[in-house]
């Protein structure tokens, strides 16, 4: 069994995995599941502390290098191992060229900087003009970035998320934008445990939707690539991807 870990850090943007137990055959599965969860949020980075990884025999190391290829591939987002036991060190050197393999936490964070991750995170309070806010800090971002084709329907998405928050939630929330080079991804964090859903079927009018109809969770859906929401302990957050037009060229 593989016990698992997530910390989502705000100040950095970067989440951090870590592993306690025996990689196994069986086991296996479960970790490149939990990567994957991880990657697919599309932080600017996902670290895996392997310092309480064992592990049965070499090859199964090779799930990784897998997801380090992955999520490289789909998502734009780098994957760095950091902390290994002597035993799992030498086993994954095999792998070596595949995988980023670093002595600790800060070093492999150290590394995350290097690369200058673009990312941008604000605190904003529940109040209306929090949405104008989000809105404004997505086109910025998008613009600092080079990624303008973005700034349209990102501007939507994080006036709606904020919306959201602002409605729903009815307390502070963060929002952060980050760009992989592959997906832009907007993200609203707040401390209510209610998940978000959109409706099934038509809206009720195509004009106007009372408070609470879905509406702008259906402008999100409509304006990004992927949309989701990850549960916290301390409430959760609702994030939308949308595909940079250079991201099939990364």
């Amino acid at each position: 069994m593989v016990k698992t870990a997530i910390d989502r850090n705000l100040d950095s943007g970067v989440t951090t995995v870590r592993l306690d137990g025996e990689l196994s055959a069986v086991t296996v599965p479960e970790v490149g599941t939990v990567i994957a969860k991880a990657v697919a949020e599309c932080p600017p980075a996902v670290i895996v502390d392997l310092t309480g990884l064992s592990h049965d025999e070499d090859p199964l190391l090779v799930v990784f290098a897998t997801m380090t290829h992955d999520a490289q591939l789909h998502w734009g987002v780098p994957v760095l191992l950091c902390q290994a036991t002597p035993g799992v060190q030498e086993g994954l050197s095999a792998f070596r060229p595949y995988v980023a393999l670093y002595e600790d936490t800060s070093q492999a964070m150290l590394a995350v900087h290097a690369n200058v991750p673009r990312w941008v995170r604000r605190h904003l309070p529940p109040q209306p003009h929090s949405a104008a806010v989000a809105r404004n800090v997505t086109g910025e971002a998008c613009l600092t970035w080079g990624v303008e084709g973005l700034r349209g329907p990102a501007r939507l998405v994080a006036n709606e998320l904020a919306a959201n928050a602002i409605v729903h939630s009815g307390g502070e929330f963060d929002l952060t934008v980050v760009h992989t080079g592959r997906y832009l991804r907007i993200a609203v964090q707040d401390a209510s445990p209610a998940m978000p859903r959109v409706p099934e079927g038509p809206p009720v009018t195509s004009t106007v939707m009372r408070p609470g109809s879905g509406r702008g969770l259906r402008i999100v859906a409509a304006a990004s690539t992927h949309w989701g929401a990850t549960p916290l302990l301390d409430g959760k957050i609702v994030w939308a991807l949308i595909r940079s037009p250079d991201g099939d060229r990364l």
